[in-house]
C-alpha cells in the first residue's frame, strides 16, 4: 500500500469511525445495553455504513478492511521484502482493538462480519461448528497464504476476494465465492470468519488475553447454561468451562442479553 494511502481522508473516516463504534460496543457491553433490538440497528447500519457507502466512496479503490492489513503485510514482507510504515500501523491499530476489547472490531466493524451476522439472523436451520474444525481448516488457509505469496506470489485471497461485494466490483471467481459466503452465512455463523479470515485468525491469537470479555461471576450464576445456548459459537462454552484457550468471541453480546441476571455475567476485565 502506498504511503499516501495512508492519508487518505476517506480511509482515515473510516478508522476513526471504527474506533468510535468499538468504544460504544464495548460501553453498551459493560452497561448491559446490547438488547437484540440495538443488535439488530448496529448490523444494519454497519454493513451500510461500513461496507456500502465506504464501498461507493472508495469506489474501486480501498475500502479498508481487516483482512487488507493481514495481506497488505504478507504482501510487502514476502514479495516485495518491504516494511511498510502505515500498513504496520493499520494493523496494529486493529490488533490493538482486538485487545482491548475482544475482537469488537469484528463484530462491529467489519462489513463482511456484519454481513454474514446479519444473514444468521434469517430464520433457518443452523450449524455450529466444532473449533477444531473452523480453526484447522482457517490455519491451513493461512498457510497457504503465506506460501502461496512467499513461493509465487500469489494470493489467493484476492482471487476470491468477498470484500468486493460492497464495490459491486466483480469476476466470476469473487461472484461465486462471494454468494457461497453468503448462502453458508445463513446456517453457519459468520463462516468466512471462523473457516478462511486470517486477521480473524490473528485476532482470535490476541483475544485470548484481551482485556475486556465476558467473565462469569460464579458465586451469582444458577448454572442455567442461556448464556452457551445463545452463543453463536463455541466462545461461551469454553468460557463456563474455564478453558484458557477459548474459541472465536465475535462481542455480539448475546450471552449478555440471555443472562437472566444482571450480576451474574457481564464485559469486564479479569478481576483481582
Amino acid at each position: 500500500m502506498p504511503n499516501q494511502t495512508a492519508l487518505n481522508p476517506v480511509i482515515l473516516s473510516k478508522f476513526i469511525l471504527w474506533i468510535v463504534v468499538t468504544v460504544v460496543a464495548a460501553i453498551l457491553l459493560r452497561r448491559r445495553k446490547v438488547t437484540p433490538r440495538v443488535r439488530l440497528a448496529f448490523l444494519i447500519g454497519g454493513t451500510l455504513v461500513f461496507g456500502f457507502a465506504y464501498g461507493l466512496a472508495a469506489r474501486r479503490g480501498l475500502n479498508p478492511n481487516p483482512v487488507f492489513s493481514v495481506r497488505s503485510l504478507l504482501t510487502a514482507i514476502l514479495v516485495r521484502h518491504q516494511l511498510v510504515l502505515p500498513i504496520v500501523a493499520m494493523l496494529l491499530v486493529l490488533l490493538l482493538m482486538v485487545w482491548i476489547s475482544n475482537k469488537s472490531i469484528c463484530g462491529w466493524g467489519c462489513q463482511l462480519g456484519l454481513l454474514q451476522d446479519l444473514l444468521y439472523r434469517v430464520p433457518l436451520p443452523k450449524w455450529k461448528p466444532p473449533f477444531w474444525l473452523s480453526n484447522t481448516v482457517r490455519v491451513v488457509a493461512f498457510v497457504v497464504l503465506v506460501v502461496g505469496l512467499a513461493v509465487a506470489g500469489l494470493d489467493w485471497v484476492k482471487l476470491v476476494d468477498p470484500f468486493r461485494l460492497f464495490q459491486f466490483n466483480f469476476t466470476l471467481w469473487v461472484g461465486l465465492f462471494s454468494a457461497a459466503v453468503l448462502i453458508a452465512s445463513l446456517f453457519i455463523y459468520r463462516p468466512w470468519c471462523q473457516f478462511l479470515c486470517p486477521f480473524g485468525l490473528i485476532g482470535w491469537l490476541v483475544e485470548q488475553v484481551s482485556l475486556l470479555r465476558p467473565r462469569i461471576n460464579r458465586e451469582a450464576c444458577k448454572e442455567c447454561k442461556l448464556c452457551v445456548k445463545a452463543c453463536p459459537t463455541q466462545a461461551m462454552a469454553d468460557f463456563y468451562a474455564g478453558k484458557k484457550i477459548h474459541a472465536d468471541c465475535f462481542a455480539c453480546g448475546a450471552c449478555i442479553a440471555a443472562c437472566p441476571r444482571d450480576d451474574a455475567l457481564g464485559w469486564q476485565r479479569r478481576s483481582k
